[in-house]
């Protein structure tokens, strides 16, 4: 019997493992299931964006081809029950029109706050008598801004003559 007493004495002791109460692990997994959950409602939840103006003025250039020596003005109607725009410019009392324009060759822009589609688009001679008249469909392009928010958008059209 003493040879097993002295073998026992020399044997290498094994650590103890530390025994928590069942109520501390619970705690842990618990906090660290809420610790997850609050990190994958923070990453996958973008939260309300918060967007700039509301009001966007958007690009319509309208490349004119063919005869086009004689047209001196072009209009262009954004909408259903809208006017020409912009107006000709008649008298010394000539109204601002409501919509920019600019002219470089044939190459006419339009700042306008609308997009509808189809535009209508009416070409003038000096005097203001109409040249030809159309509707052409519009592929507005976003320029800035967010798909959320909305944003400055240009489109491009060309019409022959």
């Amino acid at each position: 019997m003493e040879e097993q007493d002295v073998d026992r004495a020399h044997r290498p002791t094994r650590p103890r493992r530390v025994r928590l109460p069942v109520w501390a692990g619970t705690s842990l997994v618990v906090v660290g299931a809420l610790v997850v959950v609050a990190l994958l409602v923070s990453r996958l939840s973008g939260g309300a964006e918060v967007c700039p103006a509301i009001a966007y003025a958007d690009l319509l250039e309208v490349v004119l081809t063919g005869d086009t020596e004689e047209v001196h003005h072009l209009q262009v109607r954004d909408g259903g029950d809208a006017g020409w725009q912009p107006p000709l410019p008649t008298g010394p009392d000539a109204q601002e029109p409501a919509i920019a324009t600019s002219r470089e060759g044939d190459t006419w822009s339009f700042t306008v706050f609308s997009r509808t589609n189809p535009v209508g688009l009416r070409a003038l001679d000096e005097t203001g008598a109409v040249l030809a008249e159309t509707e052409k469909s519009v592929d507005w392009v976003r320029v800035g801004g967010s798909e959320a928010c909305g944003g400055p958008m240009e489109a491009r059209v060309g019409w022959t003559l």
